[in-house]
């Protein structure tokens, strides 16, 4: 879990931005404890069919550890300097993944997804095999 602040959080973006890519993000920064396998998230309103750039932010979830948390924010970072360079991308874009390898980002999230069991079928049979199922 993540002892930082929001300002706190913010802050070392801001770091992470001018260190890295050079440019501020200038941007809101703040927790979603909704997330639950995915490290983090840029939000790119689109109002009328065009994205409104005074009201991009990011998420991060607040389950990350510190060490895990530089990972994420370099991820979301490149999502958005590469939407000020192109527009939207997908995860799976050349350009995307080249910017992900130079700045030593992590492509996939840190965190695993949580599954919850909610039957447990057990194999009448000799194996006994049990099948778990959730819903």
């Amino acid at each position: 879990m993540l002892d930082l602040s929001v300002e706190e959080l913010c802050k070392k973006t801001e770091t992470i931005s001018i260190d890295i890519f050079k440019k501020n993000f200038g941007h809101k920064v703040e927790y979603n404890r909704r997330l639950r396998s995915t490290g983090g998230r840029m939000v790119f309103p689109v109002h009328n069919g065009k994205v409104v750039e005074k009201d991009i932010f990011m998420q991060i979830n607040p389950r990350l550890s510190q060490q895990q948390l530089n990972g994420v924010i370099k991820h979301e970072l490149a999502h958005f300097f590469i939407f000020e360079k192109k527009g939207i991308h997908r995860e799976n874009d050349k350009d995307f993944q080249k910017l992900l390898s130079t700045i030593k980002a992590p492509r996939y999230s840190p965190l695993k997804p949580v599954h919850h069991f909610l039957y447990v079928y057990q194999c009448l049979k000799n194996d006994k095999h049990l099948y778990y199922r959730h819903r």
